[in-house]
């Protein structure tokens, strides 16, 4: 699981970046009127917001994720140090003992 979750961050990693760069605006490119300039810092603040939402979301994906790991491996490592199974919860407690009279 780990290998796939570093395949798809390299992946990510190289779409954000290549969409990042088109959406970029280059120097060497002169506008004639200000209405020219204006239009394109728009379209690319634009995609370049969008850029940036998208890796948000990937950032919380990859949290959500790292901590469903975590918790199943803190799950693991309390039911070998047991040597039990330990019940993944839900379910109604035991009934105690009646008490003494």
């Amino acid at each position: 699981m780990l290998k796939l979750l570093a395949i798809l961050r390299s992946i990510f990693l190289v779409f954000i970046v290549g969409y990042t760069v088109r959406a970029t605006p280059f120097i060497g490119e002169v506008s004639r009127t200000f209405d020219e300039q204006y239009a394109r810092c728009a379209t690319g603040l634009g995609l370049l917001l969008r850029a940036a939402w998208i890796a948000i979301a990937w950032i919380a994906f990859e949290t959500a994720i790292g901590w469903w790991l975590a918790t199943r491996a803190a799950r693991a490592s309390r039911a070998a140090k047991l040597g039990v199974d330990v019940p993944k919860g839900g379910g109604e407690p035991p009934f105690a003992p009646p008490g003494h009279r």
